[in-house]
């Protein structure tokens, strides 16, 4: 390595300046120009006429004027202190990016002393933008020098620089800015949160402003960008119950369809998904722009349990079972029955009324306050769930019904066991694991398939379909899956509860009566 020499080090050095001091020769005699009245529209004017699209793309050499949609984006959050874009991917994101970053660096934005700064989720995702920035520019003739060391680097002007950040939680501190780009912010986990504080820290000696550019994701912190009436946000996103499949839904998060998205990707994604189905949380996380982790696997598609609704479902006929899981201060009680002889569902969920149902709404992202209209989930008061009264209702609620079998989830059984006998529950209940072992793996797997045929029969359920859109897998050394509950705030548990009692009622699917309720000494 030549750097472990002294002399090689200085020679470079002398190089790498001398380099650097030709280039800003070019722009010397140039004079900084006055700050535009207009400075979006300026800036659209600049990059139609000046950048070009860089090698490697299929419009190589191109003009690359910005999209309709960046323009209204810029011209509301201009002045805002931070603002947000939210759009799937591929619309154009590292485009607008790079043309505001070099609208101020070389462009008619350009001011003598101008900082920014990029920071994304990885520091290799910020050497991606920085890296784009330096192809546009090069494309275009505009003198920058880029700087990769320290990693990783930045881009300089005569004017101004644009530093991209590594993303640790001391990003931003020490330094200050006039303009921070935060890339994919929705993708960002809890413990980015003093890397976001030390960002927003950094503009505030210049009197800047932090700008996110990002899918939704599941992030916590995102989503309070978002909901923050502070924020100046446009977010363009799939409603949360489309198919995938859906045009509209596809123009909803994709401005850019048709023109910088192709129509065909899309269309071939979703005949791919069809038979990978594993892969539909990415689809909907990065191209549907839904609020999802794209790296989850969920049980079954919305979509799958969306065809299980019928507007007329069938009656309670025979035997039923019951599958319960009991939740604590945060997360839902739940329960679920299934009727085998028809394939009827039906679910409860409850919650304390503490705190109130909207704060818990926006902490959970879940739209609990229309599951209570639709008189899917109840709330009893205080702030732990007390099931004595839960368990009351559902036994008036199936005044009437035979419930051959019951189960929970074994998690605190010998408290459960305790509020059950308070609460005279009439029906012998079984405790289950509901792991990734011999209980759960098997349970799971039966709502997969009762759902996956279409074996079960509901009226429109959005507590559950807002659950399975929720859901995570995990699966312990031999690929067996479980739901995975650590990752949930209280919105999977009516789930939980549907898969345990699928794992009960499936065996019974097709059989005559009286041979499947004396099967395993049933009462029927």
């Amino acid at each position: 390595m030549p750097y472990r020499d002294p002399a090689a080090k200085r020679l470079y050095q002398r190089q790498y300046m001398a380099k650097r001091r030709a280039r800003q020769r070019t722009v010397a005699a140039a004079v900084v120009p006055a700050a535009p009245a207009d400075p979006v529209a300026a800036l659209e004017a600049w990059a139609a006429a000046t950048l070009k699209v860089p090698p490697g793309h299929p419009l190589a050499g191109q003009p690359m004027p910005l999209p309709a949609f960046a323009v209204d984006f810029l011209r509301a959050g201009w002045g805002a202190h931070e603002s947000a874009l939210s759009i799937a991917r591929k619309n154009g994101k590292s485009a607008i990016v790079a043309v505001l970053a070099l609208g101020y660096l070389c462009g008619p934005l350009r001011a003598e002393g101008w900082r920014g700064a990029v920071a994304s989720v990885s520091k290799e995702k910020a050497a991606e933008l920085r890296a784009q920035v330096a192809a546009i520019a090069e494309a275009s003739g505009l003198p920058v020098t880029v700087r990769r060391s320290p990693y990783p680097g930045a881009v300089e002007s005569s004017t101004g620089a644009l530093d991209t950040l590594s993303a640790d939680r001391t990003a931003g501190h020490a330094s200050g800015f006039d303009l921070v780009i935060v890339d994919e912010t929705g993708l960002m986990p809890e413990r980015s949160r003093e890397l976001l504080a030390g960002l927003r820290s950094s503009v505030s000696a210049r009197g800047g402003r932090v700008l996110h550019i990002s899918v939704r994701g599941d992030s916590p912190l995102f989503r309070e960008i978002l909901d923050n009436p502070a924020t100046v946000a446009r977010v363009y996103a799939a409603p949360d119950g489309a198919a995938m499949d859906d045009r509209a839904a596809w123009a909803a998060a994709n401005p850019g369809l048709g023109s910088i998205k192709q129509v065909s990707y899309m269309e071939a994604e979703c005949a791919r998904i069809a038979g990978a189905p594993g892969d539909e949380s990415s689809f909907r996380a990065f191209d549907l722009n839904q609020a999802l982790d794209p790296t989850q696997e969920m049980i079954c598609s919305p979509d799958d349990l969306r065809a299980c609704f019928l507007a007329d479902p069938p009656g309670r006929e025979g035997p039923c079972v019951l599958g319960f899981d009991f939740g604590e201060s945060i997360s839902a009680t739940s329960a679920a029955a299934i009727w085998p002889a028809t394939g009827r569902l039906e679910t409860w969920m409850a919650f304390g009324d503490k705190p109130p149902l909207r704060d818990r709404q926006r902490r959970d992202d879940a739209p609990y306050e229309a599951m209570l209209s639709r008189g899917e989930l109840r709330l009893y008061p205080g702030r732990s769930m007390r099931l004595d009264p839960f368990l009351a209702d559902v036994q008036a609620d199936l005044a009437g019904c035979r419930v051959a079998a019951a189960a929970a989830d074994s998690y605190k059984d010998g408290e459960a066991m305790d509020f059950l006998d308070r609460a005279s529950v009439p029906w012998p209940i079984q405790f289950r694991r509901v792991g990734a072992g011999k209980d759960g793996g098997r349970d799971y797997r039966a709502f997969q398939r009762l759902v996956l045929q279409e074996r079960l029969r509901m009226a429109e359920n959005l507590s559950l379909v807002s659950a399975i859109e929720k859901s995570r897998v995990r699966r312990d050394g031999n690929g067996n899956p479980a739901l995975d509950k650590a990752k949930s705030n209280g919105r999977i548990d009516v789930l939980s509860a549907a898969v345990i009692a699928a794992g009960l009622a499936e065996p019974f699917f097709d059989r005559k009566p009286r041979r499947a309720w004396r099967y395993r000494g049933m009462a029927g």
